[in-house]
Parts: C-alpha cells; sequence; structure tokens
C-alpha cells in the first residue's frame, strides 16, 4: 500500500532520542492530523491520526502485512530499537480518510494497468454508482503515486512522487492531485480499487496499549558540593504539531532531573535515550558526553571562523541559547549552569542526557541558520560539515557509543522558515 507523503513536521529523527509512545499521546493531546512514520531495514510502519485520534496503522515487512491493533503495537514494539527513523508529517483529514479507506476497504480489482485501463472513464464510472471508492495508484517509471477517492458524487486524489536529482517532492492534493495522477500515468501505472465499507466520517478510533512501567530506581544523591538547579520547571509548550518549529518542544511532562541519572520513571518525554546498554549513565560517563558535545561545539566554532574569516560565532551561539531557554531551561546562559569557551564545554546543571544533546543540536542549528543567512555567500555550511566529519572520525567509538551520529546530523538541517 502506497502512503503519499504529507507535510513533514520532523523527520529523520533517531529512535535512539525519540520515544514513539509518547510522540503519539503528545499528538493525540494537540489534535494532530496526519501520521507517524517508523522506518528500519526492511520495516515501514505508519499510524495514522485524524484530529487526535489513532484511526488506523499499517505496518509492512519483508515477509508480513499488519494492520490496525496488531500493527500498531508491533510498531511501538519495534521502535524502541535504536537505528530507526521516525518522522512526523501533516495530511488533510479527507487523505487520512483515503488512506484508512483503503486499509479497511474491500479489494474489487487488484493490477489493473494503464495499458489496458482507462482510469477517467473508470473513476467516471465510480462517481456514478453513489457508493464510496477508493483507488490506489502507482507509477511505473516514477517513485511515488497517489490515491483517489470517490464519495458524494465526486472524486479528488492526493499524490506524492519522490525527487530525482537532489530536487523536492512533487505532491498535489484535491482536483489538482487527480490533474496530475491522469498527466503521469501516461508513462505506466497500476491500479488497486477497493470499495469503502463506511463513510468517510464515519472513522473508527484505535486506542493505543498502555505502556507498562518501568522499575523504579532508588533515588542516587547528588554530588558532593553540587548545587540544584536554578532554572523553573519546562512549562507548556505548543508542540511541533501544527507548525515545523525550530526548535523541539518537550511535553510539560518531562521534568528535568539530577545530571546522575539518565532514566525519570515519571517521564513521558518523546526525547529518551533507548539503548539500555548506557541507562543509566555513570557521573564518569555523563561528563564524557558533555566533553564530546563541547568537542561538537568547537568543530562548528571552527568551521564557522574559517569561512568567516572572524570570531561571529560565540555571541551568535549565546543568542540561540537564550532563544531556546524556554524549551531547555538548562541552557540558558543566565542560569549559567551550561557554559562553552575556549573549546571547552562545562555543565553543572541538572538535565537528562537525551534532552542535553538534542537541546545543544538544536542551538547549534539555530546558529549555523542565522550565520549562512547573514552571510551566504561563505558556503558556510560546507565548512562546518567537513569539521564535524573530521570530528566523528577521530571520535567514532565514543559517538556510536551514545548514539550522537543522527543527533549532530541534525545540526546541519536547514531550520523551518
Amino acid at each position: 500500500m502506497i502512503v503519499p507523503r504529507g507535510k513533514p513536521v520532523h523527520e529523520n529523527l533517531s529512535t535512539s532520542y525519540v520515544n514513539v509512545a509518547a510522540l503519539l499521546a503528545d499528538l493525540q493531546v494537540n489534535e494532530f492530523t496526519g501520521y507517524v512514520s517508523v522506518e528500519f531495514w526492511g520495516y515501514s510502519g505508519y499510524v495514522f491520526l485524524s484530529r487526535g485520534q489513532i484511526v488506523n496503522a499499517y505496518e509492512v515487512t519483508e515477509t508480513a502485512t499488519l494492520r490496525e491493533r496488531q500493527a500498531l503495537e508491533s510498531l511501538l514494539s519495534r521502535a524502541q530499537a535504536r537505528n530507526g527513523k521516525v518522522g512526523f508529517f501533516q495530511h488533510p483529514e479527507e487523505v487520512i480518510q483515503a488512506i484508512t479507506g483503503i486499509i479497511e476497504g474491500e479489494p474489487v480489482h487488484r493490477d489493473l494497468s494503464s495499458d489496458f485501463t482507462n482510469l477517467e472513464k473508470l473513476v467516471e464510472k465510480l462517481i456514478k454508482s453513489g457508493a464510496v471508492w477508493y483507488v490506489e495508484v502507482l507509477f511505473e517509471q516514477e517513485q511515488g503515486g497517489g490515491i483517489i477517492y470517490v464519495f458524494d458524487e465526486r472524486a479528488e486524489a492526493v499524490v506524492s512522487i519522490a525527487p530525482t536529482a537532489g530536487g523536492e517532492y512533487t505532491t498535489a492534493l484535491g482536483k489538482e492531485g487527480l490533474a496530475l495522477i491522469y498527466d503521469r500515468i501516461a508513462h505506466g501505472a497500476t491500479f488497486n480499487v477497493y470499495r469503502g465499507t463506511s463513510a468517510p466520517a464515519a472513522m473508527t478510533t484505535i486506542k493505543p496499549p498502555v505502556a507498562p512501567p518501568r522499575p523504579e530506581m532508588p533515588p542516587l544523591s547528588p554530588p558532593p558540593g553540587g548545587r540544584s538547579s536554578s532554572a523553573a520547571p519546562v512549562s507548556e509548550l505548543v508542540p511541533p504539531t501544527l507548525r515545523a518549529p525550530e526548535v523541539l518542544s518537550l511535553p510539560s511532562a518531562s521534568p528535568v532531573v539530577d545530571t546522575v541519572l539518565v532514566e525519570d520513571e515519571d517521564s513521558d518525554s518523546p526525547l529518551e535515550l533507548e539503548d539500555e546498554s548506557i541507562r543509566p549513565l555513570t557521573r564518569e560517563q555523563y561528563a564524557e558526553l558533555v566533553g564530546l558535545m563541547g568537542e561538537v561545539v568547537h568543530a562548528v566554532e571552527s568551521g564557522v571562523t574559517e569561512a568567516l574569516r572572524r570570531a561571529d560565532f560565540v555571541p551568535s551561539f549565546r543568542e540561540a541559547l537564550i532563544n531556546i531557554a524556554p524549551h531547555y531551561p538548562f541552557l540558558d546562559p543566565f542560569a549559567a549552569e551550561f557554559e562553552y569557551a575556549d573549546g571547552v564545554a562545562t555543565f553543572r546543571g541538572k538535565a537528562r542526557p537525551a534532552d542535553f544533546v538534542v537541546g545543544l543540536s538544536q542551538a547549534l542549528r539555530l546558529t549555523i541558520a542565522e550565520l549562512d543567512r547573514r552571510s551566504p555567500e561563505t558556503h558556510l555550511r560546507r565548512h562546518i560539515e567537513a569539521a564535524l566529519r573530521a570530528l566523528h572520525q577521530r571520535r567514532r567509538a565514543e559517538f556510536e557509543r551514545y548514539g550522537l551520529e543522527i543527533a549532530t546530523s541534525e545540526i546541519l538541517a536547514p531550520s523551518a522558515g
């Protein structure tokens, strides 16, 4: 089954850092309409939401296909592994209805060929029937396809086509989507026709399984002479659903905890280290992680200085830290918990390691975006990418140990405009 690409909110996030069950809970609270995708080698899984309700799920592997509740449970289980990719994408409600309609629909015709079937006449016939129909269209010469949905005696479509040669996805909705499908099938396509089992507005919902409680861990005493964070608790933030914000928000239920702990038994933050081999971190391991991120900051600073030939990095980085402080209060320069000077990072505050890594990566991403905007002719990103690549080669084992590859790759991702 094809899932037409929606408008990306966030994509290429690592399952090492994203708690998919908590992400779904966050999207439900904020009445998100679209889908969440989880991908591994040989595996794709999707959860579809309409106004915050999980209306269906679909999973395909090399050997099996699952739907509905089974697919949802399997996806949540697989998403706990490392090295997968997570994304969530917006779609209009009628598109989610169409995708759900195919999952639940009754197959009537399969693998019809455009060589022998006139798609436009087929759609006209379906419209005249007065029933609900869905036509899945798979292009032969291009990576992509679409879904035509027929109800209320009208037909519309959603279509997406993968880019070639570094371009962008081609997407279209409604009548434009239908016209694009009619145009592209001239190069060859196959069709699958499904009869809808109910009106589009009558979608059922799937209640997500309740995650088992985490085993309680005995509290650890703070290090001698250590001071508690003066930062206020993370406030209620607008989640990344209807916009593509530059800073990944945290739900209010994700408290900032002591640095000696990785695991917080009450946390349901989507940002969470999932590698059991490094949970919980010792103080020495946490110190090593902070040092590694300091080297990442220094690599970015070196790339900036080489590209711009002037010391613009530190003031811009400080400004970015201030901007993300409402989301990551432990990085607020005025709190003096995190400091960076002369290529070295120090951290005396409280934060879960995953939040520390993601927050710092977001600050670097904003810094690069602003400096690149000011001096687009300097090829700034190319210099930074070279510096980060050299650092990764030197510290490959440490990067793999803490799962920093995905986090640091996000640093160079374009900021949402």
